[in-house]
C-alpha cells in the first residue's frame, strides 16, 4: 500500500511540474502565459477580434519616422480600443522618459472627407480619423482631450498623439488631460522640443 501511494505521489508531482513549466514560460518564452503570442517586452491585450501586442518606444521622431520604426519590428503604429490600453501605453512611456509629460504617436490618420475640416456636424470626434494600423476597429478608443480633434493651425493636423503625464492635468496655453488624444501635424513642431506636450515616444502594435 505504501509503495502504491508513493508511486501515485510521484505521478502527480510529475504532472504538476509539467503544467507549471508550460504555464510559466508559454510558447514564446515570456514569464507569464497571459502574454502568450507576444514577444518579450510586448504586452498582450485580449481584444474582441483576438490577441494583440503593444510595445512603447522612447524617441523624438516625426510620425512617418515612428511608423517606419514600428514596421522594422513587424508592427505598425498602434490604434487603441480601450482606456485599459491607453493607460498601459502612457504608463509605459512615463517609465521610459525623464520628463514629467510628453506625447506619444498613435496609428491614426484624418479621413479624406474631413481632411480640411474642423469639428462640425459633418466631421465629429468619432468620424474624423481612422485607425491606420488596419487591425484596430471601432471608436471606443477615441477618447479625446477637450474640444478635440479641432484640426487647427490652418487645417494641418492629420495625425494623432496620446498625452502621458505624471499629473492628471498639465497647463500651457490651454488645459490638457493625461490619457487623452489630440490631433497634431505629423512632423515635429519647431521650437517645442522641451514643452510639456512634446513628442517623446511612439507605440507599436501587431497581432498576437
Amino acid at each position: 500500500m505504501r509503495t502504491l501511494l508513493l508511486l501515485l505521489a510521484l505521478i502527480i508531482g510529475s504532472v504538476v511540474t509539467q503544467r507549471e513549466y508550460r504555464g510559466g514560460r508559454g510558447d514564446n518564452g515570456n514569464s507569464n502565459n497571459n502574454n502568450r503570442g507576444c514577444e518579450s517586452g510586448w504586452q498582450r491585450f485580449n481584444r474582441p477580434t483576438g490577441g494583440y501586442c503593444i510595445k512603447v518606444y522612447r524617441g523624438e521622431h516625426t510620425q512617418p519616422q515612428a511608423e517606419a520604426r514600428c514596421q522594422s519590428v513587424g508592427a505598425k503604429l498602434t490604434g487603441v480600443v480601450s482606456q485599459e490600453e491607453i493607460s498601459w501605453i502612457t504608463k509605459s512611456a512615463l517609465s521610459l522618459i525623464s520628463q514629467s509629460s510628453g506625447s506619444i504617436w498613435l496609428g491614426a490618420k484624418r479621413t479624406n472627407t474631413c481632411n480640411s475640416s474642423p469639428l462640425s456636424s459633418k466631421c465629429t470626434s468619432m468620424n474624423s480619423f481612422y485607425w491606420s494600423d488596419r487591425i484596430t476597429i471601432g471608436t471606443s478608443g477615441l477618447i479625446w482631450n477637450t474640444n478635440q480633434p479641432d484640426n487647427s493651425h490652418a487645417q494641418s493636423q492629420q495625425c494623432v498623439v496620446l498625452l502621458a503625464a505624471r499629473s492628471t492635468v498639465i497647463q500651457d496655453k490651454w488645459t490638457w488631460y493625461s490619457n487623452r488624444l489630440d490631433d497634431v501635424a505629423c512632423g515635429l513642431p519647431s521650437g517645442d522640443n522641451n514643452g510639456p506636450r512634446a513628442i517623446r515616444a511612439y507605440a507599436c502594435g501587431k497581432g498576437a
